[in-house]
């Protein structure tokens, strides 16, 4: 028998298994086979498609950690999602406020 502190860690531990297997198996083919349409030719498509990827799996990794009792960890796992969603779009901010600049200063 095993104490509940010990099973709490063992379901996290396979689900993370699973979500590496899911990811591997499921969604990176599916990220290659879409990438051959010309939707991938459009400015944004990738980055927000990404974004939503990333902040999903946030949020079903800080609801998994948070019923078992790591609330602190998933608030560390969920903002480090979000700092990695800003992160991607910095290139495209950057850009929007060099465009921004050109217009405010004559």
């Amino acid at each position: 028998m095993t104490s509940p502190a010990l099973h709490r860690l063992l379901s996290i531990v396979f689900f993370f298994i699973l979500c590496s297997f899911l990811m591997m198996q499921v969604v990176l083919p599916f990220w290659q086979k879409l990438r051959t349409f010309y939707l991938f030719d459009l400015p944004y498509l990738p980055l927000i498609l990404g974004s939503s990827l990333l902040y999903l799996c946030s949020i079903i990794v800080s609801h998994l950690l948070e019923e078992n009792d790591y609330g602190s960890i998933a608030f560390i796992s969920h903002l480090a999602i979000k700092i990695w969603i800003v992160t991607l779009w910095l290139d495209e901010l950057g850009q929007l406020l060099k465009q921004w600049e050109k217009l405010l200063v004559p």
